[in-house]
C-alpha cells in the first residue's frame, strides 16, 4: 500500500548526443521530467566534484540559457506526415518507438523519396483540377464554338453559368429588359445551363440582374483551345497519361512497403519523435557545450535507466535520494492489475502525497463490498459485468474495469441474498434475505461500518506518524484521542440499545471527558512532548482555546454521524428488494402475462440504471466522507513519465 520510492536524476552531456539521450529516456517511459532551471536556481542540481571532468560542466552553469524552439524539428514532423500520407499510414504503431534508432539517417531517406512524394502530390492536384474543368466543359458540349475566342472578346463579356428552374422562368419573362444574349445550352439535374454574352459597358447592370437570379458562374479556364468537345478530349488524354504515371509511382511505393515496412516505420517513428524532443527541451537548459536535464525515476527503474545511459561517453548522471523536508517528490502508484482501475476513483479525490499510504487496495476492497451489499443481485450484477466489459473495450477501459468488478461483487452478494433480477424465488439464499431480516441487516451494517472506521483510524495513525504530526496523532479528532472517544461512544450506544456494555457507563463518560480536555490542549501538550517552546498562531491564546472548544462539538457530531452513516448500507439492501416488489405488484395488477413481463422488465431497467447510479454514488460518499477524512490527505501530485504514444498521432 506504500507509494513507490523515488530518486532524483540529474544529467549533463554534450549537445551532440542530446537528441539520442532524450530518445532513450522517452523509450523507457519511466522518467518524470522536471524544470532543470528551477533545480539549478534552488541549488538542487548537484554534481560529484571528485571527478575532474565534471568541473567544466559545473563552471558552465554560469552560462546556461533556456533552449529556443528549433523550427527545423517542425519541418521534420511535417515531412513525416507527408511520408505517412504517401505510404497510406494513418498511424505508426507504438512498438516502433521501442526499436527506434536515434542515429538512423532519416534525412537522406526522406530526400531519396521526396521527388516521388512531390510528383505524386502534383499529379493528384492536376487530376483534381482537370476533373473540375472537365465537369464544367461537359455542360457546354453543345456549344460548337472555339471557347478561347469567346473568352477573349474585346468589347463583350462572356459568362457561362447555372440557374435553377424558377430563376429561368423569371429570366424568360424579362428577356426584353436585359441587354444581353442568353442561350440555353443544357440541363443538369434540377438546374439549367446558360451562356450569356453582353457589352462590357453594361457589366455592372448585368451583374446586378444575374445576382438577383442566384446565377452561379462556371469556371472554364484552362490551358487548351478549341470547342468544348475538343478541349474535353485533350484533358481526357492528359489525365490518362497522368494516371499511368501515378500507377507507376504507387507500384514503386507498394513494393517499398512490402520489402521494408519495418524500416519505413522506424524512420517515421524517429521523425515524429522530433516533436516530443522539443517538448522535453522546454524543461531543459543549455550552455555552449552541454545540456542539463532533471527528472524523477522510481527506485525499481534505477538499474534499467542507468544501463541505458552508461553507453554515452562524457555523459554525467547523478541519482540521489530526495530530501523530503526540502522537496516533495511526485507520487507513483504501484498496484496490481485487479485494483489498478480503482486509482481513477482515488485520483478524483486527490493523489496521495509522497509520504502517505496508497489506499487504492483498501478502497477497492471496501468499495466492492459496499456496492455489492447494497446492490446484491445475480442477474443485475451480470448486466453490470457485461456492460463493464463492453465499455472497457469500446469507450473507457478504466471505468469499464471498475464496472466489471462491481458486477462480480453484486453477483456474489446476489448469491448470498438469493436474488436474481429482483426475484427471491429462483435460488436459495446462502446467507439471508435482507427484506425478511430488516433489524439484523441494519445492525450488521452499523457493525461493519465500525470495523471500517476503526481500520481507517489506524491507517490515519500510520500516515500521521510518517508525517511526524505528533499533535494530530495523539490529540486530534482523527488521532488516538478521537479513536478512544469513537470506541467509547460505540460502547455507550451498544449498552443503550442492547443492554451489553464492555466498559461501564461512568468510566466511558469519564474517559471521553478526559479525551476531550486533552484535545483542547493538544498544541501545548504536543509541543511539550517534542520539547518545543509553547506557541500559538499569531500569539492569540484565547482565540485558540475558544476555537478548540467549539471544535469539540463538531468532533462529537462527526464521530456520531460517521457511525450512523453506515445504516444506509443496510437500508439500500432492503430498498433494493422493496423496489422490485413494487414493480412485481404492478405487474400482477395488470392481470396478463405480457403486462406482468413488461412491468418486471421496466422495473429491472429502472433499478439497474437509477438505483445502480445512486448506490455507486452512496458507496463513493462513504469512502470519501466517512473513511478518507480519517486517514487520507490526497494533496500530492502524480508521477507523469515522459513518453510518446505514436498510435495517437
Amino acid at each position: 500500500m506504500a507509494v513507490e520510492k523515488m530518486k532524483k536524476m540529474n544529467i549533463v552531456g554534450d549537445l551532440s548526443v542530446m537528441d539520442n539521450v532524450i530518445i532513450d529516456i522517452l523509450k523507457t517511459k519511466k522518467v518524470n521530467i522536471i524544470n532543470a532551471q528551477l533545480e539549478i536556481d534552488n541549488n538542487e542540481f548537484t554534481f560529484n566534484l571528485e571527478k575532474q571532468k565534471d568541473l567544466e560542466k559545473v563552471l558552465e552553469l554560469n552560462n546556461i540559457v533556456p533552449f529556443e524552439r528549433d523550427e527545423s524539428k517542425d519541418v521534420i514532423v511535417k515531412e513525416a506526415r507527408e511520408l505517412m500520407e504517401f505510404f497510406g499510414f494513418d498511424s505508426i504503431e507504438s512498438k516502433y518507438i521501442d526499436n527506434v534508432d536515434g542515429d538512423i539517417d532519416f534525412e537522406n531517406y526522406y530526400e531519396e523519396l521526396k521527388p516521388k512524394v512531390d510528383r505524386l502530390n502534383e499529379i493528384n492536384r492536376i487530376l483534381k483540377n482537370n476533373e473540375r474543368i472537365e465537369t464544367n466543359y461537359t455542360l457546354f458540349e453543345n456549344v460548337d464554338i472555339d471557347i478561347s475566342n469567346l473568352t477573349n472578346l474585346e468589347y463583350f463579356n462572356v459568362r457561362f453559368g447555372i440557374l435553377d428552374r424558377e430563376a429561368r422562368l423569371k429570366l424568360k419573362k424579362n428577356y426584353g429588359n436585359i441587354i444581353a444574349l442568353i442561350f440555353h445550352t443544357g440541363t443538369i439535374e434540377k438546374s439549367e445551363v446558360f451562356l450569356a454574352i453582353y457589352p462590357k459597358e453594361v457589366t455592372n447592370e448585368i451583374d446586378r440582374i444575374l445576382r438577383s437570379l442566384n446565377w452561379q458562374d462556371v469556371d472554364i479556364a484552362g490551358q487548351y483551345k478549341g470547342t468544348a468537345q475538343e478541349i474535353l478530349s485533350k484533358y481526357s488524354k492528359e489525365s490518362d497519361l497522368l494516371l499511368e504515371e501515378k500507377k507507376e509511382i504507387e507500384s514503386y511505393r507498394d513494393k517499398l512497403i512490402l520489402d521494408s515496412e519495418d524500416t519505413i516505420k522506424k524512420v517515421l517513428a524517429r521523425m515524429l519523435l522530433s516533436e516530443k524532443i522539443e517538448e522535453v527541451k522546454k524543461h531543459m537548459v543549455r550552455s555552449k557545450k552541454y545540456f542539463y536535464l532533471s527528472g524523477w525515476i522510481g527506485v525499481t527503474d534505477y538499474e534499467e535507466i542507468k544501463d541505458k545511459l552508461s553507453k554515452y561517453k562524457n555523459l554525467t548522471f547523478i541519482f540521489e535520494e530526495p530530501d523530503e523536508k526540502k522537496i516533495t517528490p511526485p507520487t507513483k502508484l504501484k498496484n496490481n492489475s485487479f485494483f489498478r482501475p480503482f486509482e481513477m476513483l482515488l485520483k478524483m479525490y486527490g493523489v496521495p502525497n509522497y509520504g502517505e499510504i496508497d489506499p487504492t487496495t483498501f478502497l477497492g476492497i471496501t468499495y466492492m463490498i459496499l456496492f455489492g451489499s447494497m446492490f446484491g443481485d445475480v442477474g443485475q450484477g451480470a448486466v453490470f459485468l457485461i456492460g463493464g466489459i463492453i465499455i472497457s473495450k469500446k469507450i473507457n477501459k478504466g471505468f469499464g474495469a471498475i464496472l466489471t468488478r462491481l458486477g462480480i461483487s453484486s453477483m456474489i452478494f446476489g448469491v448470498l441474498y438469493g436474488s436474481v433480477f429482483g426475484s427471491e424465488e429462483l435460488i436459495p439464499a446462502l446467507w439471508m434475505r435482507p427484506f425478511d431480516n430488516i433489524n439484523q441487516v441494519l445492525i450488521i451494517s452499523v457493525a461493519f461500518g465500525i470495523v471500517l472506521l476503526s481500520i481507517s483510524y489506524f491507517l490515519g495513525f500510520i500516515n500521521k506518524f510518517k508525517a511526524g504530526n505528533i499533535e494530530e496523532l495523539l490529540f486530534g479528532k482523527d488521532g488516538i484521542c478521537g479513536f478512544i472517544i469513537f470506541l467509547l461512544m460505540t460502547n455507550l450506544g451498544v449498552g443503550y440499545m442492547a443492554g451489553i456494555s464492555i466498559v461501564p457507563t461512568k468510566i466511558s463518560v469519564g474517559v471521553i471527558l478526559v479525551a476531550l480536555v486533552l484535545m483542547i490542549f493538544k498544541r501545548p501538550l504536543a509541543q511539550k512532548i517534542m520539547k518545543q517552546k509553547v506557541s500559538y498562531e499569531n500569539g492569540d491564546v484565547s482565540g485558540y482555546y475558544i476555537e478548540g472548544s467549539f471544535s469539540l462539538i463538531e468532533a462529537l457530531i462527526s464521530i456520531l454521524s460517521n457511525i450512523i452513516s453506515f445504516i444506509r448500507v443496510g437500508a439500500f439492501a432492503i430498498n433494493h428488494v422493496g423496489l422490485f416488489l413494487a414493480f412485481q405488484t404492478i405487474g400482477e395488477m395488470t392481470g396478463s402475462a405480457v403486462g406482468n413481463f413488461i412491468a418486471l422488465l421496466f422495473g429491472n431497467i429502472l433499478i439497474i440504471g437509477l438505483e445502480g447510479l445512486i448506490v455507486f454514488i452512496q458507496s463513493l460518499r462513504l469512502e470519501y466522507y466517512e473513511m478518507f477524512s480519517k486517514y487520507y490527505t490526497g494533496d500530492g501530485y502524480e508521477f507523469v513519465p515522459a513518453k510518446v504514444d505514436l498510435e495517437e498521432k
